[in-house]
């Protein structure tokens, strides 16, 4: 897969692996809070979010399906997870990486860019050669995750000009906060604006619905640097999905928030919800 020797030029395969790792340690800033919910959101967001969004008659018909979908009322939600089924292995080395990340935060910020032997980020990542080819071979997943159901909840819709509001009992307390915005096609929690990123959904049943479906998925997201240390960094990840299921025409609403400071989860939430 890669070259033998430890040189490596740009568009070469080492540097594949330099952009790789980089990914690696970008997406582990999460992983204080902790391992099993980081690999739990890689895999939902790999199960769910799907293809581009196209604009000018897509948005309209964005906005109408939204009015379809959350209907204003009291819906009884059926709260979901994904069964895990996470390798021990994968973790084994995922948090090699991300410890070793951590160790050598200085060199990463001011030397891995422009570092040209994969030897030494190898060293750097604390992974050999070999678990690293193991790293990608485990990352891919070999078979359709699993969605099992925990729990019931209601969830409470209004709807007052042009605005959307929420209100969940038990689990669902976290989405108090959220608003969706009719006119502009855009979730808020909090006061933070959720861009519109991808259309979500699945054409056929190989996904944890067991369904095609079709959805919306909006994002936010910002990260402080980084600093010479974890313990230094500050971020905030928010995303919101809404869909429909073919084969039962129930409602798909999927909202996740990560939130950390100075390197400390400070709030943590995931709901995956099905309701009529």
């Amino acid at each position: 897969m890669m070259a033998g020797d430890n040189s490596m030029s740009v568009g070469g395969g080492n540097f594949l692996v330099l952009l790789y790792l980089k990914n690696i340690l970008y997406l582990g800033r999460y992983i204080i809070i902790s391992m099993k919910s980081i690999l739990l959101l890689l895999v939902s967001l790999a199960s769910f979010i799907g293809q581009n969004y196209a604009q000018s008659a897509e948005g309209e018909k964005l906005g109408e399906d939204i009015k379809l979908w959350l209907k204003p009322g009291e819906h009884k939600v059926e709260l979901m997870s994904i069964k895990s089924t996470v390798n021990p292995r994968l973790l084994e080395l995922t948090s090699k990486i991300l410890k070793a990340g951590q160790k050598n935060a200085t060199w990463i910020r001011d030397s891995m860019a422009t570092t040209t032997d994969s030897a030494v980020i190898f060293e750097k990542f604390g992974l050999t050669r070999a678990e690293y080819e193991e790293y990608l071979i485990l990352n891919v997943p070999n078979k359709k995750q699993e969605l099992v159901k925990t729990g019931d909840e209601t969830l409470v819709i209004k709807y007052k000009k042009n605005t959307l509001t929420f209100r969940g009992s038990g689990r669902l307390k976290m989405l108090d906060s959220l608003k969706f915005n009719i006119v502009l096609n855009e979730p808020i929690y909090n006061g933070k604006e959720l861009e519109f990123t991808n259309k979500s959904g699945a054409a056929d049943t190989s996904n944890p619905f067991n369904s095609p479906w079709t959805g919306y998925h909006y994002s936010y997201e910002t990260v402080e640097d980084l600093g010479t240390d974890v313990a230094d960094m500050s971020a905030t990840t928010i995303s919101f999905d809404i869909g429909q299921l073919q084969s039962n025409g129930k409602i798909v609403l999927m909202f996740m928030l990560y939130k950390v400071e100075n390197g400390k989860p400070v709030q943590n939430a995931t709901a995956i919800c099905l309701f009529e």
